[in-house]
């Protein structure tokens, strides 16, 4: 999640980047964002590919891309190998879905935020903030 901080920061900037987008709208780290650039770049592939790719050790690596996985950024498929043996390959979500994933975000996004603005006059009041520093 990104501190407010970071997120005055975005909204002040000059431009945005795509990982700027991904981190602030769907809440994903600068590691899985380098993961997520691996994965696209690769193809159908495995957790050893992406952890060579990103040099990064393979626990890391598949806590990276099941984190992908449990934000829509990738799928995960099974294949059976021989007897009783799976290998698992990762695909990354296509950017022009990723794209729409994104827009659907900040929608919902807006949509909170124009209601919450219609009834913050009231809201500050209920705050108490004209009497907690009246004389």
């Amino acid at each position: 999640m990104m501190s407010l901080r970071e997120l005055q920061s975005l909204i002040n900037a000059p431009s945005l980047g795509a990982d700027d987008l991904m981190r602030c709208t769907l809440g994903v780290k600068t590691s899985e964002v380098e993961a997520y650039c691996a994965l696209y770049g690769l193809g159908k592939t495995t957790v050893q590919e992406v952890a060579d790719r990103l040099d990064k050790s393979r626990p890391t690596t598949q806590r990276l891309l099941q984190s992908l996985v449990e934000k829509g950024l990738a799928t995960r498929n099974e294949e059976l190998i021989g007897v009783g043996g799976y290998k698992y390959e990762y695909i990354a979500m296509p950017p022009e879905r990723l794209k729409v994933s994104i827009r659907e975000m900040l929608d919902r996004w807006y949509g909170k935020m124009v209601v919450e603005l219609e009834g913050l006059p009231s809201k500050i009041e209920e705050m108490g903030c004209p009497r907690r520093f009246s004389r």
